[in-house]
């Protein structure tokens, strides 16, 4: 009976504002503990709602066939509350939730969600965590991944508000068809990732960039594509850019920034040359560009 006590922990959001505070409870048994006589683990998913999500959702999933042990829900509240702790929980509305897919409502959670986001259950292996459309396998994978994918979920719904979904992924000639480039106006691409240092110090940089730039006594529009490397498949579009742009390993990395005709890789060459690059006659391209 113990097993089925915790078999879905659930982390509560109490909204405060336009931000809420989450709060652990490990026996309500995939309910709300706002609304006991809600069964959470039937719920559809916030984010594969027509209405899109309304929250951060992380979903654990484990296997645990021993009534009375609690060993991997332990263990993912551990790493919960070390790696992502209340304060930086507190930022976001947020739920996490937990289900032993041998447990009925654990399994129709499991079929559910990976149907869902069109996952191969094959391929999956437990204990694994979903969030922000995002998969990631093992204890090891989760701990030294949730702080990021949890800040960027959080970034895909509330500040660019499109969040990631697998099902609807592009790639090949479509994957920059999210974003167009005006050929009248300066545009630069920045990739960066969250919790990386020397974004850290880049984003400021690229925040001040003024609306207009002159080009030969022109002014022209600025257009900043910013793209996240950890979100969705945003890898893909990078490694595209890498390509198209052949780059060499030594600059294959974040922060970069690219231009029609070049890019500039990592804080210092940024810093040095972003105005100067700027400043030079664009040429007119589209996302993703001709090989160079």
């Amino acid at each position: 009976m113990l097993k089925r006590a915790i078999g879905a922990l659930l982390l509560l959001f109490l909204p405060v504002g336009i931000f809420a505070r989450a709060s652990f409870d490990k026996d309500t048994q995939g309910k709300d503990a706002q609304n006991p006589g809600s069964a959470g683990i039937a719920d559809k998913p916030a984010f594969l709602g027509t209405e899109g999500p309304s929250l951060i959702e992380g979903y654990f999933f484990y296997e645990e066939l021993c009534a009375s042990c609690t060993a991997d829900i332990d263990r993912f509240v551990s790493i919960l509350q070390e790696k992502l702790p209340m304060a930086e929980r507190d930022q976001y509305p947020n739920s996490f939730k937990g289900f032993n897919i041998h447990d009925t409502a654990g399994r129709t959670q499991y079929v559910g969600l990976t149907d869902e986001l069109g996952l191969d259950r094959s391929l999956l292996e437990t204990p694994f965590l979903v969030i922000g459309g995002r998969v990631f396998q093992g204890y090891d994978s989760i701990s030294a991944n949730i702080k990021e994918a949890y800040l960027t979920a959080a970034e895909d719904l509330y500040v660019y508000k499109r969040p990631y979904n697998p099902r609807t992924k592009k790639t090949g000639p479509v994957l920059f068809d999210d974003y167009p480039v005006n050929p009248d106006h300066v545009t630069l691409v920045y990739y960066y990732r969250i919790t990386c240092q020397e974004c850290a110090k880049t984003t400021p940089l690229i925040d001040a960039l003024p609306k207009t730039i002159q080009v030969n006594g022109k002014e022209r529009p600025l257009d900043i594509i910013r793209i996240n490397t950890r979100s969705g498949n945003n890898n893909e579009r990078i490694a595209a850019f890498f390509e198209a742009w052949q780059v060499p390993d030594k600059d294959r990395m974040v922060p970069i920034v690219f231009f029609s005709d070049s890019y500039l890789a990592g804080i210092d060459a940024i810093s040095e040359g972003l105005q100067r690059s700027l400043s030079r006659t664009p040429i007119p391209w589209k996302l993703l560009p001709e090989r160079r």
